[in-house]
């Protein structure tokens, strides 16, 4: 308690006296708690206070660190604040055991993807990310020991530690790995979870890089404001669990449509620095609702403040997807049944060229009559005010059609060849790589030259229905930036 106090004493927020009131009305707002304000008392006799205040309330202290990062958003005072948070809780969870002897052996473990799919399996997918704070070992042992226990469940944290013995054994740390094992056994004992530990021991240990063929995925929607036509709602989902689908939400913010290539920006930033030494792919997936479909997100930038910023398709796989079929549920059987017959039966799958001023009608009656067609190649780029185009592509829609290609730049002939090739009879993952082989192509004649080629103006529409955001907003209501 008293490093806590200590560390929040320390803080540009409580050191004025506007912020240590904003924190006193934030705590008594969340926790009902009456907390003394500052005044003349010396500050780190008030810290002390507040610090135990919070200690004697439920969840409390938690709840003043996350007060704190309503102003501190990140400083090296809160996440300090976070680490002993988790330390009094692990504390509080073992009761009277020394936790130290593990403490060495822990914070020698500093590998992210590692950490971060070592907490999966142990919390048995519930912790999708890692919290800042956690940068070693020992910080997720902590945090995972202040997280519930599930009846008949082994505690997270000591499953954590079972996890880490099996690595440290298959890196040659036996003596180390024997450490660890001996506290876990001794604790199962004293819990009486020692049959639980048996079960769980009996699962087979998966290193991060055995599943690094699994992409990661950074999903970013744009969602129209409704009223302001130049205002979008920005979501936004990471997910790299290579063992399920468990996308972690962002937060959300509204902002201006010129405003949101360099809000992409900071998100792939922000990815980044999360899966720093992720072994994975990155697949970029936007999903944009009609307005925004003439957009070349494709060809947006990170790095945008560098002399030479770098187009995503440089980087990643980048694929567009639809935000209107997304929200109307009424479209998604079909979208299934479609996207099944084009994972599972590749070779009986085909595409289908729409033709110039043919009516929806008899588009959408020619998609429907053939459940093996997966792509249309669009006659007109969507995106615009006309309403053929608009007509056209929802027809693609209502069939459930999961691949649709188009030309953003009317290419003609050159776009014909490339779509001819793009979408040959070699399923999804051909798509894919042909579309990426066009790009590069366009990538290679450099930022002067090339808007002349075909593969700078290619989209594709690529919808997995297997792969659906979850809620937006993580943390609250959207807000604006």
């Amino acid at each position: 308690m008293a490093e806590m106090a200590g560390v929040l004493a320390a803080t540009e927020t409580v050191r004025r006296q506007p912020g240590a009131e904003m924190l006193v009305d934030d705590l008594r707002s969340e926790l009902r708690l009456t907390v003394d304000p500052r005044q003349d008392q010396p500050l780190g006799l008030w810290a002390r206070r507040v610090v135990k205040a919070c200690a004697e309330t439920d969840e409390g202290l938690q709840t003043l660190a996350r007060c704190l990062g309503y102003a501190e958003q990140g400083s090296v005072h809160l996440l300090a604040l976070w680490r002993l948070v988790d330390e009094w809780e692990a504390t509080s969870f073992f009761k009277d055991t020394d936790l130290r002897p593990l403490r060495p052996v822990l914070r020698e473990i500093r590998s992210t993807s590692l950490l971060t799919a070592l907490a999966r399996r142990a919390s048995r997918a519930r912790t999708q990310e890692l919290e800042e704070w956690c940068d070693t070992g020992w910080e997720v042992f902590l945090h995972l020991a202040g997280d519930n226990t599930v009846a008949e469940e082994l505690p997270p944290s000591m499953a954590f530690l079972s996890l880490v013995s099996e690595y440290l054994v298959k890196e040659g740390r036996t003596e180390e790995a024997e450490e660890l094992r001996r506290w876990n056994r001794k604790q199962a004992q004293l819990r009486g979870v020692s049959e639980e530990m048996a079960i769980w021991q009996q699962g087979e240990f998966v290193s991060p890089t055995e599943a690094s063929l699994h992409p990661a995925y950074l999903l970013i929607q744009f969602e129209p404001d409704g009223v302001d036509p130049d205002s979008f709602w920005v979501a936004h989902w990471r997910q790299s669990d290579s063992d399920g689908w468990h996308p972690v939400p962002g937060e959300t913010l509204k902002l201006q449509r010129d405003q949101l290539p360099a809000a992409v920006d900071r998100l792939i930033e922000e990815a980044e620095e999360r899966w720093w030494d992720l072994r994975q792919p990155v697949v970029i997936e936007f999903i944009l609702p009609w307005a925004l479909l003439g957009e070349p997100v494709e060809w947006w930038h990170k790095e945008t403040d560098a002399d030479i910023p770098t187009p995503l398709v440089m980087d990643y796989t980048v694929v567009v997807r639809s935000f209107e079929r997304l929200r109307k549920a009424a479209w998604h059987r079909p979208w299934n049944n479609r996207w099944r017959q084009f994972k599972e039966r590749p070779a009986d799958s085909r595409s289908h060229w729409s033709e110039p001023d043919q009516p929806a009608f008899h588009l959408e009656r020619e998609l429907k009559d053939d459940q093996q067609i997966v792509c249309l190649v669009l006659s007109a780029p969507p995106g615009t005010d006309s309403p053929a185009a608009r007509q056209e592509f929802v027809a693609a829609l209502r069939a459930g059609i999961p691949a649709i290609l188009w030309d953003r730049g009317g290419h003609g002939p050159a776009f014909r060849e490339a779509a001819a090739d793009i979408v040959q009879e070699r399923g999804l993952a051909g798509v894919l790589e042909r579309t990426r082989r066009w790009r590069n192509e366009a990538l290679a004649l450099g930022p002067d030259d090339w808007h002349r080629h075909v593969g700078r103006h290619l989209a594709l529409l690529l919808d997995d229905p297997e792969r659906i955001p979850g809620p937006s907003g993580a943390g609250g209501e959207p807000h604006s930036a």
